[in-house]
Formats: structure tokens, sequence, C-alpha cells
């Protein structure tokens, strides 16, 4: 990474994390990773491990359309937008 400003753009685990890494990087986008959980607190929990994924800030509208494009119908909290309607969550 060079010395520009990079901000925060998403928190996905490791695997998807490294896919939308490797889109941003065949687009254009410079990106870098952050691990959340270490190996050891996986190992023990089973939790996989999560990445935090930065850009450079004048990239920041570019990557959230990519990551729009790959993750289409995720919501933030990782729930498909079509259970929550079936629970009641998305309703008023």
């Amino acid at each position: 990474m060079n010395g520009g400003d990079f901000v925060f753009l998403c928190e996905k685990e490791e695997i998807w994390a490294r896919m939308l890494m490797e889109a941003l990087k065949d687009n254009g986008i410079e990106c870098g990773g952050v691990p959340v959980y270490g190996a050891g607190l996986a190992m023990k929990t089973g939790m996989a491990d999560w990445v935090r994924v930065f850009v450079p800030e004048e990239k920041l509208a570019e990557a959230n359309e990519i990551v729009s494009q790959l993750f289409e119908g995720e919501n933030f909290d990782g729930e498909d937008p079509e259970d929550e309607l079936e629970a009641g969550k998305g309703e008023d």
C-alpha cells in the first residue's frame, strides 16, 4: 500500500474478503486487509476469521459499488433481507 489515506470499506469472513480484495485489485483499486480474530480464537470458538477491508478514500464510492455487486441482497448484518421479511423484521 502506498502512503495515501485508507478508509474502512467493510468486514467479511476471510474467504469473502479475499474474493472481494481480488475483485478490487482487478478493478484497479488498491486495498488492504486487517484480521479481526486471530487463529487461536477461531480454533477455540469455531468462528471463522474475519477481515476488515480498507481502500483509498478517493476510491471508496467505486469500491462500495463492487461490494454491492458481489454481495447483492446481503445486509450489513449478514442476513438475507428476504429472510428478515419472512421473520417479520422488515415490516413497519
